[in-house]
């Protein structure tokens, strides 16, 4: 049996299916499993996360276009579209392709219709564009708790016998490479982490990002993380030129798109989190912690299901704001913590085995029996 993993999208979507991808090959000697990577430097950092597993039987290949894409950083992404139609006979191959993106699924439009397309999906947030009808022409879907699972039965979009729930493949993933990291600054100030989203309708980037990296370069009492969600970079959203006053201070720490961007390693270090419409709020809580969001779009979002990650911490307009619930932390904790517990636990399955092991079995049980029960309350 073959098995696919196809990764024809930026890094952060890696720790999503290459956990599971290794688990495969570590433990189902039946299945061949091959990482199709999107160009050589990919493929040396899959292999590098591939190490945590010992999954010898792990297979690799580049999939991608021709020059000059295949000789390009691990970051520079060719057009999906023209790597999918480059690569269709060589994943016409593959009895099962798994991804964690929705755009692979155009194969079956060019005639891919014998493989069964898996989707792992990638984050646990509330955008409400996650609920793509996409989802629904997927073979199997795997998600990480009973949220996403609830939100997509309610809107139609996922079928009986085929979706399970999997757990958050990332946190396996994050754990084996180290929790304990050695401090980012080691000055005695809390640790702010500013994660700005990509999606210009919702992201506070575009109106206050730069009021905000002023607030923090001036200020004597926080250090700042800035790590935009990694396609502000690749988009073009944000040019290093504009970040140069920022660059030579001791407390602020810019990051446009580094593994430490997408591996936890901020969310892991920073004592408070700052942001709009990520779902890495979501990794955050693995510990729970302050958390601001900034509204400076000035939305109605009591109330609504898509702002649920909202109530987990306290909403502003602008920097005033901003400053305010910096100056009011000490009362988060009755405020919020348990709210910060409860999505997270909704957000995320809790396996004993582990997600990957646990996605690994559904994707197995799926491909020999043609269904599997999603036996998760």
């Amino acid at each position: 049996m073959k098995i696919g993993f196809i990764f024809n999208a930026q890094s952060h979507q890696i720790f999503h299916s290459l956990p599971v991808a290794s688990v495969l090959a570590r433990d189902y000697p039946e299945a061949e499993v091959t990482l199709l990577a999107r160009s050589p430097a990919q493929q040396d950092y899959l292999q590098e996360l591939a190490s945590f597993y010992e999954a010898p039987n792990l297979r690799f290949q580049i999939a991608a276009p021709p020059f000059p894409y295949g000789r390009l950083g691990p970051e520079v992404t060719a057009p999906k579209t023209l790597t999918l139609i480059w690569n269709l006979r060589a994943f016409s191959r593959f009895d099962a392709l798994v991804v964690p993106e929705r755009t692979s699924l155009y194969l079956r439009k060019m005639g891919l219709r014998k493989t069964k397309f898996i989707h792992t999906t990638h984050g646990a947030g509330d955008d409400e564009r996650e609920w793509d009808t996409r989802i629904r022409d997927f073979d199997l879907v795997l998600l990480p708790g009973a949220k996403r699972r609830d939100r997509l039965l309610a809107k139609g979009l996922l079928r009986p016998g085929h979706y399970a729930i999997g757990g958050y493949s990332k946190f396996d993933l994050v754990r084996r490479m180290g929790l304990a990291r050695p401090p980012i600054f080691r000055n005695g100030r809390k640790t702010v982490l500013y994660n700005p989203h990509h999606n210009q309708a919702h992201s506070s980037w575009f109106r206050i990002g730069r009021e905000v990296l002023e607030y923090f370069a001036h200020s004597d009492r926080f250090n700042l993380i800035f790590a935009p969600h990694i396609r502000m970079r690749d988009d073009g959203a944000i040019q290093e030129k504009e970040l140069q006053p920022y660059r030579n201070r001791a407390h602020v720490l810019l990051d446009l798109g580094s593994p430490r961007s997408v591996d936890m390693s901020y969310s892991l270090a920073a004592d408070i989190y700052l942001g709009d419409w990520s779902s890495q709020l979501y990794e955050f809580l693995l510990r729970p912690r302050p958390a601001i969001f900034l509204n400076p779009h000035g939305f109605d979002w009591r109330n609504r299901e898509e702002f649920l990650w909202w109530t987990l911490g306290k909403v502003v307009a602008d920097i005033s704001g901003l400053d305010q619930a910096l100056n009011t932390l000490e009362h988060w904790r009755g405020e919020y913590e348990a709210a910060q517990q409860a999505a997270f636990t909704y957000s995320f399955a809790q396996f004993g085995q582990g997600a990957p092991r646990r996605a690994a079995e559904v994707i197995m049980t799926f491909l020999r029996e043609g269904r599997v029960e999603d036996d998760c309350a």
